[in-house]
């Protein structure tokens, strides 16, 4: 008994002993926790409160330490949005790179057709070229020449109006203009007018996600596509 005793005493002492080191040492340099002062972000000292009143001091550091974990959070954001972009804009650079390779339609076709799917993870691409023609082409696989006379032109007016990408689910008819052999895999849809000082066609990028492609989502990058794409073919495309 008197050894756990003893045991408790020199175990106070050392306590004892270490917090008057610990003052001490704050007191010889008073510069620490501006040296240090994530640790004072990170100690919660309470303060005496009268009744259930909180202590003034207290509610205004947790008001900062709040804001501050809330600037992180947004700072977080902010960062993964500019590796986003950064990754965007490497993509629509390769694709660039591979357009200006290319000397012929067939090659763009091809090579939109591969990038589209690889670098920007498209399940389906279904490009749609309008062509002066008293008949309408045969489908050759994703590629379809259509006449500007064609009825099915009309379904896509509001979209060569406004010059604006759609994103999310398309009407039935659309959709399987576009993605016949896969009309029910397809679950969203990013669709962008290929035009410059006339209409050139139709690229509709489709995910077998629901959620990829949405009306609420951004589509300036979208749009940079479409206009690489439209002036890449614009030199072919008569």
């Amino acid at each position: 008994m008197s050894s756990q005793l003893q045991q408790t005493e020199n175990t106070m002492t050392n306590n004892a002993i270490n917090e008057i080191d610990i003052a001490t040492y704050l007191h010889q340099h008073p510069g620490f926790f501006q040296r240090h002062s994530e640790f004072l972000e990170k100690q919660h000292i309470p303060h005496q409160n009268i009744g259930s009143a909180t202590s003034l001091i207290e509610r205004q550091v947790a008001v900062l330490r709040e804001k501050n974990n809330h600037l992180e959070g947004q700072l977080d954001g902010l960062l993964r949005a500019a590796r986003s972009n950064e990754q965007i804009m490497v993509r629509l650079q390769h694709l660039t790179l591979e357009l200006l390779r290319s000397d012929n339609l067939d090659e763009m076709i091809t090579i939109c057709q591969d990038v589209l799917n690889t670098d920007f993870n498209a399940d389906f691409v279904a490009i749609r070229l309008i062509k002066k023609a008293k008949k309408t082409a045969k489908d050759q696989g994703n590629l379809h020449f259509i006449t500007t006379s064609n009825a099915s032109l009309r379904q896509f007016e509001n979209l060569f109006i406004t010059g604006k990408p759609i994103c999310g689910s398309l009407p039935a008819k659309q959709q399987k203009f576009l993605f016949s052999r896969h009309i029910n895999e397809v679950k969203s849809v990013a669709l962008l007018p290929l035009r410059t000082e006339k209409n050139i066609g139709i690229l509709a990028l489709g995910s077998k996600d629901k959620d990829r492609f949405h009306s609420g989502m951004g589509t300036v990058f979208i749009s940079h596509l479409g206009d690489l794409i439209s002036n890449a073919f614009a030199q072919h495309v008569k």
